[in-house]
């Protein structure tokens, strides 16, 4: 700290943006003032607010904040001191209020900011500090006003300005703000407007090229214009998305000029389907530096196109998705070459006659690294397993999504229990099952083991159910898996001690015949009374109850409150096939009046006059009401926050 008292409000603005730089606020403000009090329009006294103004309410009411500035005073304030502009008093006045506002103390910075508006009512930086503080403050429409009103004065005089006349750094900003398809149509403006998108400086622009909209066939980029787009970003494309390849026209020459003019492409995804077999140039200078490829469709089926790029990056790649798997024999392991590096896998199959059966223990063996795994209607062989594998295969597996209908494959079903398995589910936080699974205990996650089918069991159930250990786990989605209660309980004790299971589906049994409505579902809730009040969930699924009709309270519908046993729940997930619309209507109704924490449902059972009844009441107790299924993240994001 300076050991001198400034004398002028130069050297005392100055002193005071040093201690502001150095985060010492306190001393800062002393010298903002310091300053302020030196300016000759105070005449040697102190100079006070004027109190008489009130900008907020002359913003709603539509009127002049210049002239509430400039002539509204009826104090002596006023009649004391003249308007300012001086530079430097609105100079020292405005960084105090921008000091004021790095301490948090925006009553006091706002209060400056009028003061602002009082001296200097024709200056620009009352307004824009005033509008400032109010985003701050959280007055959107104020501060909205404010600045409309603002910029009205230089609307008409800008409107029609070219973009390409502003400083480049503005230019630029705008430009990349737009997608692929609007600068596309920049490029159609001018030839100025041509030369810029495509000149020097802007070749981050054009890093991404996504085809996705739907044109028609004959307006698909030829080989030139697809040429010419990668050579704006300098033939140094980043990422390339192909919605549709038959809409894309994509052919062999097409192919290659993208491995010719993007050799540093990182993300790759096609989809649809070609009029011609493809094939990528097996060469190691082609397409190496690709961290992610997603195929789809027809594409994802063509060894030539799927094989070599696998090989060509094998070192970096990160990511996998294929939908619709080339027919490599009855069983395989797709060709996978060593893929060290490689996180995500997703893998799915569309259905076929003779389906092949993927060996997933050989793609382990591949994919050391292995993060997260989902596949979408895949038969799964044992090929090249030993049990002591599943002790040290994917040590750092935390996700396993496994979509299917495999109620007559027993192979399938040992190798699924097996993935939940691994490593004695130590390592797996988020575990989600999308298939139809028959009442059953067994298995570590009480999944019907189908190869009993056979009158007979796999020696490892009974072992990998006692020794499985799902500490880590966040997220059990089940969907249509009915599981007992005392099953889940074994499989998630350690995880919901620690407090970290977040996420969990529970679906409801059928009501035998003969039994009384309502009885089997309230039985199987109260069978959960291990998890209510578990302070960790935050989203619980509810599937395929159904409760009396006319229920008294608690004891025939104990829904409500077992929901309400959660203090953090705040997703709803609920569908049940056995109530008309009106009657779930009424269920959801009890429920939120009970619920407050609830912030979103997903539902698919209400529909017509009753959800729009429905929608008035969430919205009135803000909670988002959404039509569908709970959509699954991919990749799910981990602890950290990493994908």
């Amino acid at each position: 700290m300076s050991s001198e008292t400034p004398k002028s409000a130069e050297s005392a603005i100055k002193e005071a943006r040093r201690h502001y730089a150095e985060k010492r606020f306190k001393p800062a403000l002393e010298q903002f003032t310091r300053a302020m009090r030196l300016c000759p329009c105070a005449r040697g006294r102190k100079r006070d607010r004027c109190t008489c103004k009130n900008f907020e309410k002359v913003a709603s009411e539509g009127g002049s904040i210049f002239n509430e500035a400039m002539y509204n005073c009826k104090c002596s304030v006023g009649k004391t001191f003249n308007k300012c502009d001086k530079p430097l008093h609105i100079l020292a006045l405005n960084y105090r209020a921008a000091t004021f506002e790095a301490i948090g103390e925006h009553g006091r910075a706002q209060k400056d900011a009028e003061w602002l508006l009082e001296i200097a009512p024709r200056e620009l930086q009352g307004y824009l500090r005033l509008g400032k503080i109010a985003q701050l403050q959280k007055k959107y429409e104020f501060a909205w006003k404010k600045l409309y009103r603002l910029r009205q004065p230089l609307h008409h005089m800008f409107v029609r300005l070219d973009p390409l006349n502003h400083p480049r750094e503005i230019v630029q900003r705008i430009f990349q703000h737009l997608d692929f398809p609007s600068l596309v149509r920049c490029l159609r403006v001018s030839k100025a407007w041509r030369r810029y998108l495509s000149g020097r400086g802007n070749e981050f622009l054009w890093r991404t090229l996504a085809f996705t909209q739907k044109y028609p066939h004959r307006f698909a980029p030829s080989l030139r214009a697809l040429k010419n787009l990668m050579s704006y970003s300098g033939n140094d494309t980043r990422e390339l998305i192909i919605g549709d390849a038959l809409r894309f026209r994509l052919n062999q020459q097409k192919l290659l000029g993208i491995c010719q003019g993007s050799k540093n492409l990182v993300r790759l995804t096609i989809g649809g389907a070609t009029t011609e077999r493809l094939q990528v140039p097996q060469n190691p200078q082609v397409l190496t530096k690709l961290t992610h490829i997603d195929l789809r469709d027809n594409v994802g089926e063509q060894t030539g196109l799927l094989t070599p790029l696998l090989c060509n990056a094998s070192e970096n790649l990160q990511s996998v998705s294929i939908a619709g798997l080339p027919q490599i024999g009855s069983r395989t392991d797709l060709a996978f070459p060593h893929l060290p590096a490689l996180k995500y896998l997703r893998l799915e199959e569309h259905g076929r006659p003779y389906p092949l059966r993927l060996e997933i223990f050989i793609v382990a063996d591949k994919t050391p690294n292995l993060e997260q795994l989902w596949l979408s209607d895949i038969q799964l062989g044992s090929g090249g397993l030993q049990e002591e594998q599943l002790d040290i295969v994917w040590p750092n597996l935390k996700t396993v999504i496994i979509n299917a209908s495999t109620d007559t494959d027993p192979e399938t079903s040992e190798n699924i229990t097996r993935l939940t398995s691994i490593r004695r589910g130590t390592s797996l936080r988020h575990i989600d099952f999308d298939f139809r699974w028959k009442y059953d205990e067994l298995s570590p996650l009480g999944l019907r083991m189908l190869s009993n089918l056979l009158n007979h069991e796999p020696a490892s159930i009974a072992n990998a159910r006692e020794a499985n250990e799902y500490r880590e786990l966040r997220t059990l989605r089940l969907s249509r898996a009915l599981i007992a209660p005392d099953s889940l309980q074994g499989a998630l004790q350690q995880s919901l001690s620690a407090g970290r299971l977040e996420s969990l589906d529970i679906v409801f049994p059928l009501e035998p015949i003969g039994v009384a409505p309502g009885t089997t579902s309230v039985q199987h809730i109260r069978e959960f009374a291990w998890l209510r009040g578990a302070s960790s969930i935050r989203c619980l699924g509810l599937f395929e109850f159904r409760f009396h009709t006319y229920y008294t309270g608690d004891k025939d519908f104990p829904l409500p409150s077992f929901l309400a046993s959660f203090p953090n729940l705040e997703t709803l997930d609920i569908k049940s096939g056995h109530y008309e619309s009106d009657e779930f209507f009424v269920v959801l109704r009890d429920i939120l009046r009970v619920n407050t924490n609830i912030k979103r449902v997903y539902q698919m059972s209400v529909h017509g006059v009753a959800l729009d009844e429905l929608r008035r009441i969430t919205a009135s107790a803000g909670v988002e009401l959404i039509w569908g299924e709970r959509p699954r993240e991919w990749p799910m994001k981990v602890d950290d926050g990493e994908v």
